[in-house]
């Protein structure tokens, strides 16, 4: 395939800005013959009560830019100075790839703007001239965004050419965001004193929440306050707000068309592209507002009340059932369901394989990825244009397996982050469509919901394995322990019965422990008793399992070919013994009374039959000790 690749940097592709460059992209991209890959956090949310914001830009983390042809980026959409900073770093290091920024200019790279400034110029000297507004106010952007300040500079030069101008106390910061424009105007009616003529916003969100607060403090618009946006979002035109049009869908076009030229060698003759910008007079500023522009959107309104509408009933529907998912086949059953019911076309939900991995699988589940996603990802689940792909295991450099397809069509798929608190959980890759507009968050939130079920069920098993092993293993010697060995041992001497094979007991008792602990405390005890337990590890070699009873007493069981074989443990662990005081000498040397029964098992013998007659062979050793010492006291002089 000649087909380029393009990766795009965005954040809050769910509101209508974004989403009507998205529109673009993806219609210049099927013109171009490219692929179109858009990397999206939730960055407008309140990130305190909503989303985390760590786990929203771990998006970033996922693609590697080098290896796209070319990048498109809207750094002025990041809902953090941090996101921001993140992308902005990101982007750094590509000087020389085919790179278009929006808006904001990037050292090599070719920035599409508006003319902003010019509209902003015009409306000013509008609400002078036409509707003698002398006192103005201003509902900005961050303070420290060029696209913000640049607005407000075009207001205060136009103010200051009719001998007017623009209080820094009457400038105030409301985020882009409903919420900030909300405080914003809140802090301008904490002033007191006369209220400015005019508030002009530095975009449609902020300016309708100022009217808003407004009209609960019983303030009219534009009776006793003119409000002006930006953007003519469908609502303000609606709602008859004076607002500014930037031609986003033709942005987006530019953008991928000059990207396309470009990486075909065909770089663009200028490092900066202006658009035009115009502004729409409408109510808010004592104008009568556009029948034409208001009938456009009152269409895409309509739709949109619908679409609300669904959204709300399909999360009635899917909430319950996505977070309560148990393993990997109901969670593919579930999302497929959810996906039909919301007429997601084409979707991918790739997860960290920890995430879903069943918990018979491996004895120990690595933990999701903290700081972003692992090498191999799982396709959880997969879906395009009715076609169903299997779950499996893929490269995280291929991003989604339709990306290394042959396709006769581009694609233009919309990447968001899926997480758990501070652990990523994986993405989800989506066309534009349904689930990537306004109901972006609630689709992204059920699939969020599924997944964090399926960690914390995975979780769950965890610990339920882990709890069940501390039950049966010894804390001191990482061996079975009394109730292991209870529960385990009478299954093998079952199979031993059954095959006709030698069931093999051994019981093994420190010599000198009361001595050692006298001597040298509990605490070296104990080091003895771990010392034993490695020495003990040896009789794995030949398929016995070792146990720790409790205190000096250890015992092994198994099965062996014969007699002879079963008798020749005896030489290997005291074997053992002997290295471990030879290559890691300690305070004092380890030895023990071993004693060994075994036999072909019968239908009436057990496991307290073998252990009873192992011990008896123990004790017969030990006693054997003892009078060994009694006859030999001088060379027993200078031992344990």
């Amino acid at each position: 395939m000649n087909r380029k690749k393009i990766a795009v940097l965005m954040a809050s592709i769910d509101r209508e800005y974004q989403q009507d460059f998205s529109k673009g992209l993806a219609a210049a991209g099927a013109q171009n013959n490219a692929d179109i890959c858009i990397f999206n956090s939730q960055g407008h949310m309140n990130v305190a009560i909503s989303t985390d914001e760590n786990g929203e830009r771990m998006i970033y983390d996922l693609p590697d830019l080098r290896e796209f042809d070319g990048v498109i980026s809207l750094l002025a959409t990041m809902g953090s100075v941090e996101t921001y900073n993140k992308v902005y770093d990101l982007l750094k290091p590509l000087k020389g790839k085919p790179h278009i920024s929006i808006d904001i200019p990037f050292e090599e790279a070719v920035t599409i703007s508006f003319e902003d400034h010019v509209s902003v110029r015009e409306l000013t000297a509008h609400l002078v001239t036409k509707h003698g507004a002398k006192r103005f106010a201003f509902v900005s952007g961050p303070l420290n965004h060029s696209v913000a300040l640049e607005r407000i500079k075009a207001c205060r030069e136009t103010l200051a050419e009719y001998g007017l101008r623009l209080s820094d106390r009457l400038i105030f910061d409301g985020e882009w965001t409903r919420i900030g424009g909300r405080n914003a105007a809140e802090k301008l009616l904490s002033l007191g004193g006369e209220l400015p003529d005019v508030v002009m916003c530095g975009n449609d969100d902020m300016a309708l929440s100022v009217i808003e607060t407004f009209h609960e403090h019983g303030i009219r618009v534009p009776e006793d306050i003119a409000v002006t946006g930006f953007d003519a979002l469908r609502e303000a035109i609606m709602r008859g707000l004076t607002t500014i049009c930037r031609p986003i869908d033709r942005s987006a076009r530019c953008a991928v068309d000059l990207l396309c030229k470009w990486i075909d060698g065909e770089k663009p003759e200028n490092d900066t592209v202006l658009l035009p910008t115009v502004p729409i007079y409408g109510d808010t500023c004592g104008c009568e507002r556009s029948p034409e522009k208001m009938h456009e959107k009152l269409r895409a309104m309509a739709s949109d009340r619908w679409q609300m509408e669904t959204i709300l009933t399909r999360v009635s529907m899917f909430s319950g059932t996505m977070a309560g998912v148990r393993d990997e086949g109901e969670a593919r059953e579930k999302i497929a369901d959810f996906a039909e019911s919301w007429n997601i076309r084409e979707m991918f939900v790739c997860v960290d394989p920890a995430v879903c991995r069943d918990a018979g699988e491996a004895e120990e589940v690595a933990e999701p990825e903290s700081d972003g996603y692992p090498d191999e990802m799982l396709m959880l689940y997969g879906t395009r244009n009715g076609r169903s792909y299997p779950a499996g295991i893929f490269s995280r450099g291929d991003l989604a397996p339709v990306l290394m397809e042959m396709r006769k069509n581009p694609v233009c798929l919309v990447f968001c982050p899926l997480y758990y608190r501070d652990h990523s959980l994986g993405y989800v890759a989506m066309e534009l469509g349904e689930g990537t507009g306004s109901a972006l968050y609630s689709v992204l939130m059920l699939l969020n919901g599924a997944m964090m079920s399926l960690y914390l069920q995975q979780n769950i098993r965890k610990y339920v394995r882990t709890i069940a092993s501390l039950a049966v293993q010894d804390i001191m010697t990482g061996m079975l322990n009394r109730r292991g060995f209870m529960e385990q041992a009478p299954p093998v001497l079952r199979e031993a019965r059954e095959k006709g094979m030698v069931f093999v007991m051994i019981s093994v008792d420190m010599d000198h422990m009361k001595k050692i602990n006298d001597e040298y405390g509990h605490l070296i005890g104990d080091e003895a008793i771990v010392r034993m337990g490695r020495g003990m590890q040896a009789l794995k070699r030949i398929n016995l399992t070792p146990v720790h009873i409790s205190g000096d007493e250890f015992l092994a069981y198994g099965m062996a070919d014969s007699v002879d074989a079963a008798m020749a443990s005896e030489d290997l662990l005291r074997q053992e013994l002997e290295r471990i005081n030879r290559e890691d000498p300690w305070i004092c040397e380890l030895s023990a009374s071993i004693g060994i029964y075994a036999a072909v098992p019968g239908e009436g013998n057990d496991i307290d039959e073998y252990l009873t007659k192992a011990d008896r062979e123990m004790y017969a050793d030990k006693n054997r000790k003892k009078q060994w010492s009694r006859e030999h006291p001088d060379e027993m002089a200078g031992g344990n």
